[in-house]
């Protein structure tokens, strides 16, 4: 899961290209490198932005250069939680669960109810990778209960049988 994040300009038409999945996404791409080299964006669009174009980027595969761009994100903006989530879940596709659990640690914090269902979720799923369930299931939980109509979360709780210690 990722969290797109508003920006204003072409940024916001970045912004639009990647909530919208119905716009190609070369187009979506094109977009998105336009408002980053031919428009003066504030700081924080050009964060959202990066963040934005992040996301095309792991869409189509490329966790690699996902991550580029929210690290650049949060070199312009560190307290930015929705790059924190995104960033997680590119280390998370890398394989790179220590970092993904890091990012995501932080992402959770997110003002925004979407970044921190998804957050939770992705934090769920890396918490399994790395073996600890009870921590799964909890961050699955989590995910379920501030959004429950998520469907994903709801087949990962699915998974999980709970039973009373020491039986």
């Amino acid at each position: 899961g990722a969290v797109t994040v508003i920006g204003g300009g072409l940024g916001q038409a970045c912004y639009e290209a990647a909530d919208d999945q119905r716009v190609a996404p070369q187009k979506a791409m094109e977009i998105c490198n336009l408002a980053l080299t031919n428009e003066t964006l504030k700081r924080r669009d050009k964060a959202a932005t990066y963040t934005n174009r992040g996301i095309l980027h792991m869409r189509a595969g490329n966790n690699t250069k996902a991550m580029w761009d929210y690290e650049n994100s949060l070199r312009l903006m560190p307290d930015l939680k929705e790059a924190k989530v995104n960033l997680g879940a590119a280390y998370y596709n890398l394989q790179r669960y220590p970092e993904a659990l890091a990012a995501l640690n932080e992402g959770v914090g997110s003002e925004s109810e979407d970044a921190r269902t998804v957050g939770f979720y992705n934090r769920g799923l890396t918490h399994e990778k790395l073996g600890n369930l009870q921590s799964a299931y909890e961050d699955f939980r989590q995910a379920l209960k501030l959004n429950p109509d998520f469907k994903q979360a709801a087949a990962q709780m699915a998974r999980f049988t709970v039973v009373p210690a020491g039986s």
